[in-house]
């Protein structure tokens, strides 16, 4: 074999600049796919990591009702049993976030409005979504009080301020009459509009009394110490847990309209990979067939001396395969520097379209991905190419006429 590679490396270069344009346009392609793939994949893995640590979290336990009929009587049951299920995962759980969240009818004096009450466990919700790094006014509530924060749109609305009282009415656990009145302690401003013109926060334990729901929750957050590992601590928790009673929701199912929207936007993607991929194809391809042409006599001769065509066939394919290899290695290589920088210099979108992103609470900026599967990718998919279009010299050195070719 070693004579082999060093014949097709020394045939390369009996044409330096057939081969160079080759070589250049895997290179080139290579380049643009990786750029492109890493672009996209790493603008995705920070939308993804934004919404679940700003809204579902990586893994959720509900009632088994409570997905397709999110009210207060399909609240679960947050006793020792559940917390005793839980216990086997402690050393795969970070940590988790008790919430209780219904809608309520909030009013002051002279303003009444529909908002969402969330009951909270303010260390671990803080510990999540770093509610405290978005007060505006007052101070953050502790598990002991029995007031609220109101959200900066909403209060403008209701036109209260810290120290005001807010009167809360909504329907309890079963059916039952939930009424109280809270001081705001806080506002806090939330990112997201529609959240910050109606949300409001309390105490977990101040939730449970005024929706009459001891030991209940609508939700669990389940943190995993690493994230890549949901999918499997989901279905052991789910193995764990009484199933007549407990769901357990990972974050594609609880966001599977995101990953569908994604997943029709990388199709689009796709096709410009595509063509890039027949790029690629035909750059070989013209080389391969150029070669075929101008040395069918040198091949006609090589055989009658004597050369077995196996031999040939093997050298011709292995010119291919030089040439991808050497286009793809130094298109990753050079793609590399450029994936890095941004990655960690990520482009910050400025103007309109930055102020339409920070209203969905999300940083304005466009990361690259790091992955490894990016240049893996390319890698293989060069390489099978390559391969496919190495079959061509191949086909024809073995049907090859010495008569008809040393007559050319």
């Amino acid at each position: 074999m070693r004579i082999v590679f060093i014949l097709a490396w020394r045939n390369l270069w009996r044409n330096k600049r057939r081969t160079l344009i080759t070589v250049a346009s895997v290179f080139f392609a290579v380049i643009m796919a990786i750029t492109a793939q890493s672009f996209q994949k790493g603008s995705y893995e920070l939308m993804i990591d934004n919404m679940v640590k700003y809204s579902t979290g990586y893994l959720q336990i509900q009632d088994v009702l409570f997905e397709d009929e999110p009210s207060m009587d399909n609240s679960m049951l947050y006793d020792a049993a559940l917390k005793h299920s839980l216990k086997p995962f402690s050393s795969k759980i970070a940590y988790t976030v008790p919430r209780m969240q219904s809608f309520a009818l909030a009013a002051t004096n002279n303003t009444t409005r529909g908002v969402v009450v969330t009951g909270i466990d303010p260390d671990s919700e803080n510990r999540f979504n770093n509610l405290t790094g978005l007060i505006t006014e007052g101070d953050f509530i502790h598990a002991e009080d029995n007031a609220v924060l109101v959200a900066q749109g909403l209060a403008g609305m209701l036109q209260v301020k810290t120290g005001d009282t807010l009167v809360l009415i909504s329907q309890g656990y079963q059916g039952t009459m939930a009424a109280g009145k809270f001081p705001v302690k806080g506002i806090i401003k939330l990112r997201v509009p529609e959240l910050n013109n109606r949300s409001v926060y309390m105490p977990l334990e101040a939730a449970r009394v005024f929706y009459s729901a001891e030991e209940r929750l609508t939700s669990l957050i389940v943190m995993p110490v690493n994230p890549e590992d949901t999918e499997e601590l989901a279905a052991e928790i789910e193995s764990a847990v009484d199933k007549e009673w407990y769901k357990v929701l990972t974050w594609k199912v609880m966001l599977k309209d995101l990953l569908r929207l994604m997943e029709f936007d990388v199709a689009g993607n796709m096709v410009i990979i595509y063509i890039l991929y027949i790029v690629i194809a035909f750059g070989i391809f013209g080389t391969v067939l150029t070669m075929m042409v101008e040395r069918s006599k040198e091949f006609g001769m090589l055989i009658s001396l004597g050369m077995k065509r196996k031999q040939l066939a093997l050298i011709c394919l292995s010119e291919s395969l030089l040439m991808s290899f050497i286009g793809a290695v130094a298109g990753a290589a050079s793609a590399l520097p450029v994936v890095l920088w941004y990655h960690y210099n990520p482009i910050r979108l400025e103007g309109e379209m930055a102020e339409m992103i920070l209203q969905y609470g999300f940083e304005p900026i466009m990361p690259f991905s790091l992955d490894p599967a990016i240049f893996m990718t390319q890698a293989w998919v060069v390489f099978g190419i390559a391969v496919i279009i190495g079959m061509y010299p191949v086909y024809k050195i073995f049907k090859l006429r010495i008569v008809d070719a040393s007559k050319k």
